[in-house]
């Protein structure tokens, strides 16, 4: 048994493959409702996830299996003596791919149906070094010193979210009510960052991706992904607040950054050696990642995931956009404006002792 199955059995239940934290309660963050959870896991018994997945939510597979979504980790440099932890593991999209290239790897999340359907996925493919933990990603999980790598993917704009997530939910107007958050967002992602770094050994690595607060798309006909709202990425926090409070009636709290902003943040919770790239078309699918160097920049032409199209109003957005693409970037190179950042940074030296 390795090191990191007796440090989870000594710290947490394990209950029919799946390790508990027993001091928090379960949260649930999803793009499936938990009624469309039970629908997956009833098919699931007679058939594959992928079988499963195409035949009920077809809009999910991509999310779910495209190889695509891990070219990015190609950035750590995972080595088959690794151990690594995926924060927010979700579907088992990364956990999946770092499992086949490393030691072993903990996929912790604190959606038990998520871990369920990544159960399924690992017996599928019989992937027996990954280990999975239910928990509260703001809790300390006590395995200070345990990795040599941590995925952070598309999840630090989610930790200061409180509520529980039902995407299509959360995502619907409410009544107006004035609010503000009743703590700092940005201190909350802090001390996630920091718990972070303490989990890795000593010059341990770290892989987050997550959306650029000033996308050039945002100023203009792009939305907040994580709130579907116009603007509230870019403006200062407490108008985002007030538009929120207004459509919502909850504060704004899903707070992304700028390159420096996002570096400085990961610099305090304790990583040096930071290197940030700029991804197109974002890092769910990156197709083209490129770092802050600009002799690498030249390497970039505008990728895009889209389908063909017969509508002339698309035709003609994709158009312009193309040729607004290639003006911000490939003219005047203000990658600061990318859509996503891929940051690879390692442990500094000061929380080595």
């Amino acid at each position: 048994m390795n090191k990191l199955c007796s440090k989870l059995d000594q710290l947490y239940k394990n209950v029919d493959g799946i390790y508990y934290d027993t001091s928090s309660q379960e949260g649930y963050w999803s793009n499936l409702s938990r009624k469309e959870q039970a629908v997956l896991f009833s098919h699931l018994r007679s058939a594959t996830t992928r079988d499963t997945v195409q035949k009920l939510f077809p809009n999910l597979e991509n999310i779910i299996f495209d190889s695509m979504r891990s070219v990015g980790l190609r950035l750590l440099d995972i080595k088959k003596s690794d151990v690594g932890a995926d924060y927010g593991c979700m579907w088992g999209n990364l956990l999946i791919y770092c499992a086949k290239n490393c030691k072993a790897i903990l996929g912790i999340d604190q959606t038990r149906d998520s871990l369920e359907f990544v159960k399924y996925r690992l017996k599928e493919e019989n992937i027996d070094n990954c280990y999975l933990l239910n928990a509260n990603l703001r809790n300390n999980l006590h395995l200070e010193g345990t990795f040599d790598f941590s995925i952070v993917n598309g999840v630090l704009e989610w930790i200061p979210v409180e509520n529980e997530v039902e995407l299509n939910k959360f995502l619907k107007r409410e009544k107006f009510r004035v609010t503000k958050p009743s703590y700092d967002p940005m201190l909350l992602q802090f001390e996630f960052l920091e718990r972070v770094c303490r989990g890795l050994r000593p010059r341990g690595r770290l892989y987050l991706a997550i959306e650029n607060r000033y996308d050039y798309q945002h100023f203009l006909w792009k939305k907040d992904v994580h709130v579907g709202l116009f603007y509230t990425a870019f403006l200062p926090r407490k108008i985002a607040n007030i538009i929120s409070s207004i459509w919502y009636g909850r504060p704004y709290v899903n707070y992304i950054y700028s390159r420096r902003e996002l570096e400085r943040l990961i610099k305090r919770a304790g990583f040096e050696a930071v290197e940030t790239y700029a991804v197109f078309p974002d890092y769910r699918f990156p197709q083209k990642i490129l770092p802050f160097r600009k002799k690498m920049q030249e390497n970039y032409e505008p990728v895009y995931r889209t389908r063909k199209t017969r509508n002339v109003v698309k035709k003609a957005f994709r158009k312009m956009r193309r040729n607004l693409d290639w003006l911000v970037y490939k003219r005047l190179r203000l990658f600061e404006l990318a859509p996503s950042f891929i940051v690879v940074a390692k442990k500094g030296q000061v929380r080595d002792a």
